[in-house]
This record gives C-alpha cells, structure tokens and sequence, in this order.
C-alpha cells in the first residue's frame, strides 16, 4: 500500500513492506512485461473535460467502473498525467512487491502509473483512491519538506512538522509503512472519500474537521462513489523457494470477525519426508500450520474469527531442494462473505 510506492494492500500490516530498491525492482519488471504483453488504451472524461487515461491488460474489465471512482474523487488537471493500468491479480505480486495489493510509480519514473488488479469492491475501490492520493501529493507541495509530503493544510492539520521531529513519522519507510508520510496522507486521502477503512493503526482516521479543510484545500467531490460489493479479498503468489528458505505474506486485519484461508501448492510431493510449512501467524502467534509430507502437494488452512491483528501467511521450507510453490490468500468478514 508514496515517493515511487507500493502502497498498503489490505493488507495495511505495519511493519512492511515497500522498501525502494524493490520499488524500483519492481518497475523493471512491470517495464519489461509491458514490452511483451499486448495492451489496450482506454480512455475516458472527468470533469472540465479532463481525460483519464487506461492501460488495461486483461479481459473483461469495465473501465468506467474505475473512471467514475476517479471522477467521485478531489481532482484537478493532474488526473490527466497518469495512467491507471489494469492487470490480472496474480500479476501484482510481480509488478508492485509481493505483499502490495496496488502501487503508485510516481514521476520520476516516467509516466506516473497507477498500477491495479482488475475487478469491482470496495476494497478495490479504497486502493484506487488511496494510489491516486500518492498521484496528487506530487502536485501539491509543503515549502521547504522534500516531497512526497502531502498538501499544505492537512501537513499543519496532522502536526508532521512535530511528529517528524519526534522521530514518529519518517519521509521514508524506515519507520514501517504505517509511519511513513507518504503513505498516511494516502490513506487519509482515501478515508475523507471512502470513510470506510483505514490503515493506520496508531493514529485516528480523519475527523470531520480535518476532512473539511481538505476539501476546502483540494475541492470538494460533485459525484459520489460508484456502488461496489463488499466480496472477499483473494491475493495469489507464485514462486520458487530454495532450500531452507521462506515466503511470508503480511496482512492487516483490521477488525474483529475476519475469516482468513490460506491455501497453497508446493511442488515435488514424491519427496519422502517433510518439506515445508504452512503457517498462519497473527500478532506473533502461530494461528493455524500443516506440515507438506510426502504425496502431499495442497493444504489448506481456514481460520475464523481473527482481528484486529498484523499477521503473516508464511510458507517454510524445510528441505535442501528447491519448490514450486502457489499460495492464494482469501480474507473474508465473518457472516457476509465480505473482505
């Protein structure tokens, strides 16, 4: 889930993620799969006549679902300098970091992108929002801090100049993802729009007050949010593991009641013995674990009730081969199917 960043996915964990050399990383593969993979430009109108432009990499998607998320939030001619890419799920692990649910480029890269998984909920919808707040934190600036640093109000409004200088928050992710400015203004960004989650667990969420002046700052939304599902959250990831290595996915659950199944395929299962872990950990406590034995390729661990908590979906190998391995997340709300 700022500066070039891999923003919060759900997934709002603290303790993540994001570190720039793999931001980096992380563009040299999305440049290079854009050399190979065919795409389609799709554009649409916001207000004034504004164009927002789409880079879409997958099939079936409705584009005007996204566009009119854009136009519902505070905008101005910086909509037009980006551009919002669309790709199947699985591919964001590749492109935005393993633990990221969408990412922001930023424009030292080039042309800003915001890159995001196809489909239609208001998680999605709360991600888009919160990448296109790292998009406007470039055109909005706080004299005399490097960027990215929000807008001129909501900097006084939060009080950073204190909190930086108490060593609370960072301009970086030294501090974990959830201290750093970049990534709180994004989500502050999101929540005046969405008023739903929030990913920020040691700081209070926007009140009226503070929502008030931003508006008053960067205008106030003339349309509403388009109408979205509240369905479950799926993340998929492949990859290899060599020998005694691990995998581990953070996730935020942030509230009470989630369901969470993890469920995962590693390679080689004529192998005699035990050759990895599945593991569920929440606030350091394993949760939910299987061990891969041998003729064993998929298990499946389905945990009820958790959060709030920060937790980790971890896969541990415990052989001197390399695996394969497939793990697909899901986080659901207890009683709804939602995520």
């Amino acid at each position: 889930m700022g500066s070039s960043q891999m923003t919060k996915t759900v997934l709002s964990s603290v303790a993540r993620r994001r570190l720039l050399a793999a931001v980096f990383a992380a563009l040299a593969v999305a440049l290079a799969l854009a050399a190979r993979t065919g795409a389609a430009i799709v554009t649409s109108q916001a207000a004034q006549g504004r164009t927002i432009t789409f880079d879409v990499r997958t099939a079936t998607v409705d584009t005007e679902w996204y566009a009119s998320v854009l136009r519902a939030v505070s905008h101005g001619d910086e909509i037009s300098a980006v551009t919002i890419r669309i790709v199947p799920e699985p591919s964001i692990g590749a492109l935005c970091g393993v633990e990221a649910a969408a990412c922001y480029t930023g424009r030292q890269s080039g042309t800003p992108t915001i890159i995001v998984p196809a489909g239609k909920s208001t998680l999605l919808e709360h991600e888009l929002v919160h990448e296109y707040g790292h998009h406007l934190d470039t055109y909005w600036h706080v004299p005399g801090e490097p960027e990215l640093n929000g807008t001129a109000v909501w900097w006084a409004a939060r009080g950073m100049s204190s909190l930086l200088a108490s060593g609370r928050v960072a301009f970086d992710y030294s501090l974990g993802w959830d201290h750093s400015i970049a990534e709180i203004f994004a989500e502050d960004f999101a929540y005046i729009h969405t008023g739903t989650r929030y990913g920020i667990p040691w700081l209070s969420p926007p009140d009226d007050a503070l929502k008030s002046a931003l508006f008053a700052e960067l205008g106030t939304p003339t349309s509403s949010l388009p109408a979205a599902p509240e369905i479950p959250l799926v993340l998929t990831r492949s990859g290899t593991l060599v020998p005694r290595d691990r995998f581990s996915l953070p996730f935020g659950l942030l509230g009470p009641g989630r369901h969470v199944t993890l469920t995962t395929t590693v390679s080689r299962p004529q192998r005699a013995g035990v050759r990895a872990r599945a593991q569920i950990v929440c606030n350091g406590k394993v949760v939910a674990s299987q061990i891969f034995a041998r003729g064993r390729s998929r298990r499946t661990l389905d945990v009820p009730n958790l959060g709030p908590a920060s937790c980790d979906a971890r896969l541990i190998s415990t052989t001197s081969i390399s695996l394969g391995y497939t793990l697909r997340l899901r986080l659901a709300i207890e009683g709804t199917g939602g995520g």
